[in-house]
């Protein structure tokens, strides 16, 4: 009796514990409902948007903390990096001994053209004296002559093929005067400088720049070099036309890669733009700068062009308002319209 007793109490006491805890989230619903609108209620900057521009009421402004500065005039020196190779110079050591091989073969051959020549010519007074010359002598000197000047005309023919040879491979500055010594060839074929072949987006033009070259992975400062000119053959696994430059010698091997780094002669005047000033979208680099009172325009930087305390511009004027505080603010405002709310259906 007092177990079934002792029983019930427990039931009843279980369910009075459950009655209480969904009255009490009954009761609650309504202050929680609350609460929530008075989240979505918090003060944001009423902002528009426009295209590219936000605008914003100058007092929204200061609420949420945007500031507006001028950028301190700066300058830059423009740097490009390139990738390229030490070239292999067996080649044109190849086509140089080709050429001179060549090149003294005709002279050969040019000395016995003028002895036929010469011998036509006297054959020719005699057959015309007629004395001590036949018709059958002077169609052979004839012959003779032939021969020997086609001869050369094959050998010229040649040696202008082995030049034209290095010049599709090299290009001009290479194939010029090859027989002729104290060269750019005859320098490189003698290991007196490196041949350094680089690839540079297609368009563009490298000239008007001061140039070094380092390893891949290694010194940093690099080696002065010489803009040689450009070169017809492409760099395989490289992107773009090729370029080449003349180097002292750097005791890498043929076929080492290597960084072409390339300066501006000249600085270029522009602004420095705060590290706080700049937002990142897209892929890109972005700042704000004020078009009047309430409004904000965004627009795009070089992000490559990086100074040591901000990024450098030649777009901007030192007089352009740029957003130097809350420019993170403007982009949200200006793409808030894109991000999905998941708590709507």
């Amino acid at each position: 009796m007092e177990t079934r007793w002792k029983n019930s109490a427990l039931l009843l006491q279980g369910v009075l514990i459950v009655l209480l805890v969904w009255a009490l989230a009954w009761f609650a619903r309504d202050e929680f409902q609350g609460l929530s609108d008075d989240d979505d209620e918090l003060p944001t900057p009423a902002a528009r948007v426009e295209g590219n521009l936000v605008f914003i009421e100058p007092a929204a402004q200061a609420a949420a903390g945007i500031v507006v500065q001028k950028p301190q005039p700066a300058r830059y020196l423009a740097s490009q990096r390139y990738f390229g190779l030490v070239a292999d110079p067996r080649t044109l050591v190849e086509a140089r001994q080709r050429y001179l091989s060549l090149s003294a073969q005709i002279a050969g051959v040019e000395g016995q053209v003028a002895q036929r020549r010469a011998d036509l010519a006297r054959i020719e007074g005699l057959f015309q004296e007629g004395r001590n010359a036949t018709r059958r002598e002077l169609e052979a000197a004839r012959a003779a002559l032939v021969f020997e000047e086609q001869r050369a005309g094959a050998l010229q023919a040649e040696r202008r093929a082995v030049a034209d040879g290095v010049r599709v491979v090299w290009g001009d500055a290479l194939a010029e005067r090859l027989g002729d010594s104290g060269t750019l060839l005859t320098r490189a074929a003698a290991r007196e400088l490196d041949l350094v072949q680089f690839a540079v987006p297609y368009g563009a033009d490298p000239r008007g720049q001061t140039w070094r070259v380092a390893a891949a992975a290694g010194q940093q400062a690099g080696i002065v070099g010489t803009l040689v000119g450009r070169v017809p053959q492409a760099i395989p696994g490289l992107q773009g036309e090729t370029w080449m430059l003349s180097t002292p010698p750097s005791g890498l091997p043929a076929g080492t890669r290597v960084r072409v780094l390339a300066d501006a002669s000249e600085p270029i005047e522009g602004v420095r733009v705060p590290r706080s000033a700049v937002v990142r979208f897209g892929g890109k680099t972005w700042v704000y700068v004020q078009r009047g009172g309430d409004r904000f325009e965004r627009m795009a930087l070089p992000a490559d062009r990086v100074l040591a305390d901000g990024v450098f511009s030649d777009t901007l004027s030192p007089r352009t308002p740029v957003v130097t505080s809350g420019a993170q603010l403007l982009l949200s405002e200006e793409f808030k319209f894109q991000i999905k709310n998941e708590n709507v259906d």
